[in-house]
């Protein structure tokens, strides 16, 4: 009986198809969010003078019907939530500094995706912000060197191509996408954030698939920082002295 209540806790709850996937989310599946906008005035070529005229906010059919997620609901959902959760990750700068002003991102967006995945032993808001702190050094605006506009970006250093793939709808990851530009990924942390989370649980299905075996997160961030062959990398061991730090 013991068993059998494990092996079910394990399995990921089905997306609610009948209504939003989480409770901070705006529209249910199949739709999303579209924001409140104005359209200018114009003059006809009759010369006929049209008003502005406002569109209010709605929800917007999604052809694709599965959970999307888009830049304008992301940005909706960290105004009105991340200023109330409490909790990890901890109030350490890690001696970078600028490594505390993301806490509230990294809370948030850990919390929502835990939720909406529905894993059993959930992410720990710590590991990201000690994986930030080893990509990026907490600089928003972080790209390694050379020319290509397709390199990575930002505090979780997205590129371009794991971009297309957290949004293509006949893709890998099935559903749960996110749907971001490579401006929004350079010029929003709070977007950067939630693509790199979101990109870190597949890193662990990734890595589940090539262990053969469940994967921890440890795992997770090895593949995602493409050292899943080399485990005591100088980079993983440094992920590990700051992770550590974090949690003391």
């Amino acid at each position: 009986m013991i068993r059998k209540a494990a092996k079910k806790k394990l399995k990921r709850k089905p997306p609610n198809r009948s209504g939003p996937p989480h409770p901070w989310r705006l529209c249910p599946i199949g739709q999303y969010y579209r924001k409140a906008h104005a359209q200018g005035a114009y003059t006809r070529k009759d010369g006929t003078k049209v008003k502005a005229s406002q569109h209010r906010a709605t929800c917007v059919p999604n052809p694709s019907g599965q959970d999307q997620i888009y830049s304008v609901e992301m940005t909706e959902i960290a105004e009105r939530f991340f200023a109330s959760p409490s909790g990890p990750p901890q109030a350490d700068t890690l001696d970078f500094p600028r490594g505390d002003e993301f806490d509230p991102l990294i809370r948030g967006w850990t919390r929502y995706w835990n939720e909406v995945m529905g894993e059993s032993d959930p992410l720990d808001p710590n590991l990201v912000k000690a994986l930030i702190a080893t990509e990026s050094r907490f600089n928003p605006k972080a790209r390694p060197p050379g020319k290509s506009p397709r390199r990575a970006r930002g505090l979780m250093q997205i590129t371009s191509q794991t971009r297309e793939i957290l949004s293509d709808e006949a893709g890998e990851l099935k559903d749960y996408l996110v749907n971001v530009d490579d401006r929004e990924l350079l010029e929003d942390p709070n977007l950067n954030v939630a693509a790199g989370i979101r990109w870190l649980f597949r890193k662990r299905k990734i890595a589940q698939s090539k262990l053969g075996k469940k994967a921890t997160w440890r795992d997770a961030v090895a593949e995602f920082k493409s050292y899943d062959d080399d485990l005591n990398n100088p980079q993983m061991l440094r992920f590990d002295k700051l992770y550590e730090r974090l949690k003391k």
